[in-house]
């Protein structure tokens, strides 16, 4: 599969890079480090035009320009997004607005991550939602995690990046049902 993947030098998105590359796939990368602009139509065209699928791994940003492309090349795209738009596992409101899981300081991510989602579903693209559990960080590929749908994942709400990104490769190569899902590490066996 030909993969392109926006945002490929940050914490998500190298690490959906190196997974692909793991399972064999032919990936291109769009980043600004490299001199990419994913709000450059004819650029986001020129590489979406030339791949199966496409993941966008940037922090709160969906550039309506990266949904247009696929769109327009009929691209099917995963954005890697935030937990913000995730019920509550107790079922009082969404995780935005519970200082458990979002604290005043990551506020304005927690928004971005809602406007990010929003922006997707307000477009005709083909696109799926990953929304990451409460804590996402760089730690070990196990490659294994849970899946859940639009509820956030608790005992532990954690995984790895590089297990989020067997998750994203995983809905890549076999698309689940859901626009908007989740994943969480698997829980921990009590020692």
């Amino acid at each position: 599969m030909k993969i392109a993947v926006v945002g490929a030098s940050g914490m998500v998105g190298s690490r959906v890079v190196a997974e692909a590359v793991r399972r064999g796939h032919d990936v291109t990368g769009v980043s600004r480090r490299a001199g990419g602009d994913a709000t450059d139509r004819e650029l986001m065209d020129g590489v979406l035009s030339g791949v199966d699928s496409a993941v966008v791994a940037t922090t709160g940003v969906t550039s309506a320009v990266v949904l247009d492309a696929a769109f327009a090349t009929r691209t099917r795209v995963v954005v890697v997004g935030g937990a913000a738009p995730l019920r509550t596992p107790d079922g009082t409101g969404l995780v935005l607005d519970d200082e458990r899981y979002v604290p005043a300081h990551i506020r304005p991510v927690a928004e971005a991550s809602m406007r990010q989602l929003a922006e997707c579903r307000a477009h005709q693209a083909d696109w799926v939602y990953l929304s990451p559990p409460a804590l996402l960080e760089p730690g070990d590929r196990t490659g294994s995690y849970r899946r859940g749908t639009d509820e956030l994942l608790t005992g532990p709400s954690a995984i790895s990046a590089e297990d989020l990104a067997v998750a994203v490769l995983d809905e890549l190569e076999s698309p689940g049902a859901d626009r908007h899902f989740t994943v969480a590490s698997r829980a921990q066996a009590a020692g």
